[in-house]
């Protein structure tokens, strides 16, 4: 089992460092270990079927680009994470089982052997199976598709990515770019901190094959590699004229739902209790409903009696729109006005109390709240197109050979046809 902490394994670390080959694509060229080690980069939301309260519908939750009308949600964020960790964890359970494996791992090739050259420098198969399998991981991550079918694609794109990253640092060189010593040990020390101890962070670097050393050059790639990036895109300017321009044709995307901020007392009873079972935690939720309309505090009764995580919190679920929560609970909740109470309503999870204490109207985003976001979006763009062309002409000046990348065999047929 490969070693983690925070459900984070120390080949995600390293494959997500700042400026890693993955995101080039985007030019992120301010990513972060801390947010490669499993937190939400700026500009991007959770898309969660479901929020701490359990109360969501269950489906995998992805991280995405953060529409301009979508607020990040706190109530989301907690317990997506828990979800994610197990996502990250099936990930890398399926890399490290050998269901989805390099084609190192389907048939014998010396990991010493190139599997391609830029300008003469070697990218060993050993260092395209790491990255290859990075990918998976983040596409599994993702609850993308992968397949035979899809393996190939997957391939031809992981070399990619490693030609482009070995044509950059290779620029970074010609031009002299340098990391300075202590930068290298301060994105170290990083990586070292989300293990618990230093044994845990060494046990990682064996299972991965990977010296400290090795793990320094890498850094020191990426973080020449940021720089080359910042270098290039310095100049990028978005003008107040592009960022209103995008604005007004973009209408819809700045339009807000309507949304309800509601706290909730919730005791809990499964689908298939029995019918004794469902009795008692119905006859406890009608207990509370008359206390509460005889007068006693909402928040207090859920602290002290809501069987839900928010119950710390006095059963407060925050803002939520629709779509958020399951159906049962979301009709009840939109169909209260300020300071009302529900009768009790059952869903998959037992029986709840319902008290809304705001609403949001459907409106807009208004364009001032809106052009810092709009800004940072359209330069993301324009900063791709640049290192686009950059890389066309690095490409276009440089001696790039490639070997043919064994396949993985195809699946065999079973007894049943």
């Amino acid at each position: 089992m490969p070693l983690a902490f925070e459900g984070v394994t120390l080949s995600v670390l390293i494959a997500n460092l700042p400026v890693s080959p993955y995101v080039l694509r985007i030019v992120s060229s301010t990513a972060s270990l801390t947010r490669a080690a499993g937190k939400s980069p700026p500009g991007a939301a959770i898309k969660a079927p479901f929020d701490r309260t359990g109360l969501a519908r269950p489906a995998i939750a992805v991280i995405t680009t953060l529409p301009f009308n979508r607020a990040p949600d706190a109530t989301i964020k907690e317990t997506v994470s828990m979800q994610s960790t197990l996502i990250r964890w099936t990930a890398v359970m399926l890399i490290m089982s050998g269901l989805v494996g390099s084609a190192a791992a389907q048939e014998p090739v010396d990991p010493s052997l190139p599997v391609a050259t830029v300008n003469g420098v070697a990218i060993s198969q050993q260092d395209f199976d790491f990255e290859y399998q990075q990918m998976i991981g983040q596409m599994a991550q993702r609850g993308q598709l992968i397949s035979q079918e899809t393996m190939p694609m997957i391939r031809k794109s992981v070399m990619g990515r490693m030609i482009e990253e070995e044509l950059l640092f290779q620029d970074t060189q010609a031009q002299g770019i340098t990391v300075p010593d202590q930068r290298i040990a301060d994105e170290l020390a990083r990586v070292r901190q989300r293990f618990p101890s230093e044994e845990e962070f060494r046990a990682a670097l064996t299972e991965l094959k990977m010296s400290e050393a090795d793990l320094k050059r890498k850094i020191n790639r990426n973080l020449a590699i940021q720089q080359l990036i910042a270098k290039l895109v310095a100049d990028v300017q978005v003008t107040e004229e592009e960022k209103k321009s995008f604005y007004d044709s973009n209408p819809d995307m700045f339009k807000t739902p309507e949304q309800v901020q509601a706290r909730h007392i919730l005791i809990k009873v499964a689908p298939e209790a029995d019918e004794t079972r469902k009795r008692e935690a119905l006859k406890k939720t009608r207990d509370l409903q008359k206390k509460i309309k005889a007068g006693e505090d909402f928040a207090a009764l859920a602290q002290a009696h809501s069987e839900g995580p928010s119950s710390v919190k006095g059963g407060d679920l925050g803002f939520f729109r629709r779509g958020q929560m399951v159906k049962p609970f979301e009709e009840a909740a939109f169909a209260l006005q300020k300071d009302e109470v529900s009768d009790v309503v059952e869903t998959r999870f037992g029986y709840h109390l319902i008290k809304v204490t705001d609403r949001r109207p459907e409106g807009t985003i208004a364009y001032e709240d809106a052009k810092a976001r709009i800004s940072q979006n359209i330069k993301k763009e324009k900063d791709s197109k640049v290192i686009r062309q950059y890389l066309e002409g690095l490409r276009a000046k440089a001696e790039i050979e490639v070997q043919p990348v064994p396949q993985p065999p195809a699946p065999q047929p079973t007894d049943d046809g």
